[in-house]
């Protein structure tokens, strides 16, 4: 004869396996009830207000009214295919020999932002250069140069490609233009005499342009 205490034995031990297992699956859920919310938000994002940025200074007005000037060789220019026209100011736009229309359609203070090896962030202007192709044939764009330099001794500004640097690239053709956008750290106190060299074509004479940009 079977006790009847006997015949429950068995439903007891598995009761007391699943309890076990319910316990844990429920403290599971409980925890990830926690855990899991927090990673599937958004990431925070840092206070716009502890990392404060500089807005883009017009330094010449973009809309103003450009003299058209087509300067002579200057006194020291030569043979040499570094050799420069006279400088004209900011603001002209320069008709070459070449029938190339080079002005600086974009003049502003920024604050140029370090990202590549050897960059320096701090006080920088950026430059947008704009060439016009009036003659007959192509320019390759990507041997266009363009320089930065400050006081009547012409030191070397440094270069940064943020915010907004695109160079020239590609080709030119005739009756189309193009603009490329520089930026040179230069301090806002050696701003008084600013010149900038644009270099648009092997052998031609080199387009300059001085004044104050502060």
């Amino acid at each position: 004869m079977v006790d009847a205490h006997d015949e429950e034995k068995p439903g007891r031990r598995r009761a007391w396996i699943i309890l076990p297992i319910l316990v844990a699956v429920i403290a599971l859920a409980v925890a990830a009830a926690f855990i899991v919310p927090p990673l599937l938000s958004p990431a925070a994002q840092p206070d716009p207000t502890s990392t404060p940025t500089v807005p883009p200074r017009d330094i010449v007005d973009p809309d103003s009214p450009r003299p058209t000037e087509t300067p002579s060789p200057a006194p020291s220019a030569s043979d040499s295919p570094f050799a420069e026209l006279s400088p004209v100011a900011p603001d002209a736009t320069i008709v070459t020999s070449d029938e190339i229309d080079i002005s600086l359609s974009r003049l502003e203070a920024v604050q140029g932002e370090a990202t590549l090896a050897g960059e320096t962030s701090g006080p920088a202007v950026r430059v947008t250069v704009r060439l016009v192709n009036a003659g007959s044939e192509p320019i390759d764009l990507e041997y266009v140069t363009v320089n930065a330099y400050s006081g009547k001794d012409r030191s070397p500004a440094g270069t940064v490609t943020q915010p907004g640097g695109v160079p020239f690239e590609g080709s030119l053709a005739p009756g189309d233009s193009a603009e490329g956008v520089y930026l040179f750290t230069i301090a806002e106190a050696d701003r008084e005499d600013v010149t900038i060299t644009v270099d648009y074509l092997f052998g031609a004479q080199v387009a300059v342009f001085r004044g104050d940009l502060r």
